[in-house]
């Protein structure tokens, strides 16, 4: 695992998804996206990517101010622990986070172990 520090997190308002591109540890590979949530006070981090069919999880307020949303399909997900909502999914990756000081601290997989 590798801890990712993101600055700015403390703009997040309650209720708003926001990508963040993280920079790959392995030069000329892709940057990894993870969507920051605020729901009820507290941050959480999902990869972007949609367990479903591969679309990206968008950015913007909340999906009935709780579920963050994939727009390829319209599936749903609860930005707490990634499980779908109302449809036989598997859950969206989630990722340990906290925030210390405005800055969000991530526990993402190395780059050589997966999504």
């Amino acid at each position: 695992m590798r801890r990712v520090r993101i600055p700015g997190c403390a703009r997040l308002a309650d209720g708003v998804a926001k990508k963040v591109l993280v920079p790959s540890e392995r030069e000329g590979q892709p940057p990894r996206e993870v969507v920051l949530v605020r729901f009820e006070g507290r941050l959480f981090a999902l990869d972007s990517l949609c367990p479903h069919e591969g679309g990206r999880i968008g950015e913007g307020p909340l999906w009935d101010g709780r579920h963050v949303m994939c727009p390829l399909h319209l599936y749903r997900f609860d930005p707490r622990t990634g499980a779908a909502i109302d449809v036989e999914c598997k859950p969206a990756t989630t990722y340990a986070v906290r925030e210390v000081n405005g800055v969000a601290e991530i526990e993402l997989p190395r780059d050589d172990d997966g999504p």
